[in-house]
């Protein structure tokens, strides 16, 4: 029984290596096809689109931090005065400056959620945004040039030799579709 076994994984790594080979010269002689990796972050801001798209997201998130930095300013020094006063204040008046302190720091919690809750919306809608075109600029780079796959950049891969990295190409690529006009500068608002 071990026997007959053995002869039929035998037979089957037998075939799967002579499918390999005629499935590696099929690929070959299909006209040479390469392989390339591209870095989507770099290209993300690389481009002019992605500079822009990216300066009004830290406008926006400059914006929103001096708002919260003012508001803990403010509960600081509430807390302060507080502190300062405890001891001559009646229970009543103390009860009711502790009321306003918690319902401060509650808003203010609130506040930095709403933030990062907007924060990752604004970035989810500039990747899907820049991302799709990205997509569409490789896709076409690898048929002209007979890709038979790019892969993204990532931290798993070790080394990848320069020559296959076609990020900076991506790059050009998608600043000469995509152009920025002085008219669609970062300082005009929201996305």
């Amino acid at each position: 029984m071990k026997r007959a076994t053995l002869r039929i994984l035998i037979w089957i790594v037998i075939w799967a290596a002579g499918a390999g080979v005629g499935w590696a010269q099929t690929s070959s002689s299909s006209g040479n096809l390469k392989i390339g990796f591209v870095d989507s972050l770099a290209v993300l801001y690389g481009t002019q689109e992605g500079q822009q798209e990216i300066a009004r997201v830290e406008q926006f998130m400059a914006e929103q931090q001096k708002e919260y930095d003012a508001r803990l300013e403010e509960l600081g020094k509430q807390q302060q005065q507080f502190q300062a006063q405890q001891r001559t204040l009646n229970p009543q008046t103390q009860a009711e400056m502790q009321r306003k302190m918690e319902n401060e720091d509650r808003a203010l919690r609130r506040f930095q959620e709403d933030i990062q809750v907007e924060m990752n919306t604004r970035r989810d809608d500039l990747l899907g945004k820049v991302g799709e075109k990205i997509q569409g600029i490789i896709n076409e780079y690898a048929q002209k040039q007979n890709f038979g796959a790019i892969f993204l950049r990532s931290e798993a891969q070790v080394y990848v030799a320069l020559s296959l990295d076609f990020t900076q190409e991506i790059i050009r690529l998608y600043n000469e579709r995509y152009p920025v006009s002085e008219g669609n500068s970062a300082s005009t608002g929201a996305p």
